[in-house]
């Protein structure tokens, strides 16, 4: 029979490996690794609609523009007349830098004539051009075309090939009395090295209609000449009049026109068939007159000829023809790479040069090639 002391031990014994017992099983949970807690899934990106596609960027402006952008703009072009090579020349260009500047233009054919010129400044006006670019012959309706030209558009951009418009135009084209000392001054060397300067006669073609052009032109020619030959009797022929008095210049108002030209040439060439005659001419039309009654007068050995412009039409007779001295280069092929980009800068408020000036070069049979290759 136990005692009560051994079987409180027992009983003690008994607790203490219930206690143990449940402490291994604490430290076994404590080993396990914990489950996760729950979490929600990651909510789905919000939709988003594609970009929309962007067109390319346009294409950089050619250097002719002057980074001037003439999209959306429109300019009137009153051009001189058709069928004329140096004026078909100015239209093709500025059509041609217009194009690539994206610019319109708005055509009319002035036709040699001031009246239609007038007509065509109020279809400029009608269309809403925001500038002009009028090349035309009739100097007396300057004043008269600027107001119809501003009639809407007090400030409206215009400029002015060859004829000034001073009432409202930038001045764009030849430095007239430079341009004709140029040929001037060939032919009178021409005249000196083969007829010692003995010459008879002067014939200046001129366009009187035209006004200080004409007179600018013209007399720059004869000055070259006095130049060179300065004993010739020149008379008083920087104070211009139809008629020089006491002088060896006959000047004749051809014009501007090959068929105009002619039967006046040809009647002073009739007048004078024995004559050393030198010829100037405003233009190369009018020099071809001069050349073409020479011809069938049989007296070309004793006409030697100078012009201004140099367009298409000359190019063999400088090459080919030893008594068509020259002509003062105008280079009208280029024209549109002046006064398009100059008209932009104009309405778009840009400062541009005025007058603003071709630069001339003398075109003869020395350098002919290198301006205008054959071929």
């Amino acid at each position: 029979m136990m005692s009560k002391s051994l079987k409180r031990l027992i009983a003690l014994l008994a607790v203490i490996a219930l206690f143990v017992a449940a402490c291994g099983n604490d430290d076994d949970a404590a080993d396990e690794p914990a489950a996760p807690e729950a979490t929600e899934a990651p909510a789905a990106p919000e939709a988003t609609e594609a970009p929309a596609p962007t067109e390319p960027p346009p294409p950089p402006l050619p250097e002719v523009c002057q980074e001037q952008d003439g999209t959306g703009l429109k300019v009137g072009y009153g051009d001189l007349t058709a069928g004329i090579p140096f004026v078909t020349q100015v239209l093709d260009n500025i059509n041609e830098v217009a194009e690539a500047c994206n610019l319109e233009i708005v055509y009319a054919d002035n036709n040699l004539d001031g009246e239609t010129a007038l007509e065509n400044a109020r279809t400029f006006v009608l269309q809403d051009v925001d500038g002009v670019i009028e090349f035309q012959i009739d100097a007396g309706i300057e004043a008269a075309l600027c107001e119809e030209l501003r009639s809407e558009k007090p400030d409206l951009p215009v400029i002015a090939i060859d004829i000034a418009h001073p009432s409202c135009a930038l001045f764009f084209g030849a430095d007239n009395g430079y341009a004709g000392e140029l040929a001037g001054e060939a032919l009178g060397q021409w005249a000196q090295e083969n007829w010692g300067c003995e010459v008879d006669l002067i014939v200046t073609m001129e366009s009187f209609v035209v006004g200080q052009v004409n007179i600018d032109r013209a007399n720059g020619m004869v000055r070259g000449i006095s130049n060179v030959c300065s004993d010739l009797a020149f008379g008083d022929f920087e104070n211009w009049a139809p008629e020089v008095s006491d002088s060896i210049v006959t000047r004749i108002n051809g014009g501007g026109t090959t068929d105009g030209a002619f039967p006046l040439v040809l009647d002073t060439f009739t007048a004078n068939s024995n004559a050393r005659i030198l010829v100037v001419s405003l233009n190369d039309d009018m020099g071809l007159a001069a050349l073409a009654a020479a011809n069938e007068l049989g007296i070309a050995d004793n006409v030697a000829i100078a012009s201004q412009g140099a367009d298409a039409t000359i190019h063999e007779e400088i090459r080919e023809n030893p008594n068509y001295i020259g002509s003062t280069g105008y280079f009208p092929e280029s024209y549109g790479t002046y006064v398009v980009p100059a008209i932009m800068k104009m309405i778009n408020g840009i400062s541009v040069p005025d007058p603003l000036f071709v630069d001339h070069v003398l075109i003869s049979e020395d350098n002919i090639d290198d301006y205008y290759p054959a071929g």
